[in-house]
């Protein structure tokens, strides 16, 4: 993708001093832990890497992605990428429309708007991309390390920390692919789980200070453009495997109205799921890993 020499900002419903910090969270309450970067110094940054975003800032949203798409969609042509940031999601969501716990002030919710032709569209490989991009970004500003549960869970001590979900956006005469958002949840400082995830979803549990979170934002941006300059080549997918948490693993699989088991053999330089059943082997280029469990129990 062409690089792009300008850079445009809308922060929308956010606060902003004389050195333009940024703090999404509702009435810049003061002592609140939200998210806080120096919109100015990541304008340079960007600037200076040749990207052009327009990036918008949200207290409260219904989704990132949902505003991605309605920007998306208004005019039936995308011209130049976009970023949405908010700090809490009234109506988050995942795959299947399921809910994304999104509360505020825990979390960086963000979602990317690119221009993209159908012929140029790899869906298993734009989210593959955006999975290695996410955790090399949290993992240069957290001390964790991260694994990554085939196709779109970031995953940590077995728990799942983030999610990425990517929907393609039509124009609405001609039905052809015009753009692709994708969405990507971290929950950075989250504690309060409702009952349902206490077991399965977890958080980073600490956040950097306002100067290193501008960083942060900084790095999780350009580092997913960096990558999407050349995804379409797979040149992330050895670390994509070493970060996987399924391969070599007996896992449930749900795809096509179907459940199957088996153990993950591999995952194809297009992204696809290689699962080795009892009787044949499988790829699976979309679907749900819905269990995991070591070969050796």
């Amino acid at each position: 993708m062409e690089k792009y020499f300008a850079l445009f900002f809308d922060c929308l419903s956010s606060c902003s001093n004389g050195n333009q910090l940024v703090e999404l969270t509702q009435n810049c309450r003061q002592g609140t832990v939200a998210i806080k970067f120096d919109s100015k110094m990541v304008e340079q940054n960007l600037i200076q890497a040749g990207l052009a975003i327009q990036l918008h800032t949200f207290d409260q949203i219904d989704s990132t992605n949902a505003e991605a798409k309605r920007v998306g969609q208004q005019t039936g042509r995308i011209t130049q990428p976009q970023v949405f940031i908010a700090n809490h999601q009234t109506g988050g969501y995942g795959r299947l429309n399921r809910d994304f716990y999104s509360p505020k002030d825990s979390g960086l919710y963000v979602s990317f708007l690119i221009p993209i032709a159908a012929e140029n569209f790899n869906p298993g490989l734009l989210t593959t991309m955006t999975a290695v991009a996410s955790v090399e970004a949290i993992e240069k500003h957290f001390p964790v390390r991260l694994q990554i549960k085939w196709v779109n869970d970031l995953i940590l001590a077995n728990r799942k920390v983030g999610g990425i979900l990517a929907e393609a956006i039509t124009n609405p005469v001609t039905n052809q692919i015009i753009g692709v958002v994708i969405g990507i949840g971290v929950n950075l400082s989250t504690t309060n789980f409702p009952d349902e995830l206490q077991k399965v979803a977890i958080s980073l549990s600490n956040r950097p200070d306002a100067k290193d979170q501008t960083a942060f934002v900084n790095d999780f941006i350009t580092n997913f453009f960096n990558h999407l300059e050349t995804y379409q080549t797979g040149d992330f997918m050895t670390q994509y495997r070493k970060k996987s948490s399924v391969i070599g693993h007996h896992v449930r699989v749900q795809f096509q109205n179907n459940t199957v088991t088996g153990v993950v053999s591999d995952i194809d330089d297009d992204g696809a799921l290689l699962l080795q059943t009892d009787n044949q082997k499988l790829k699976i280029t979309s679907g749900e890993i819905i269990h995991v469990r070591p070969i050796n129990e």
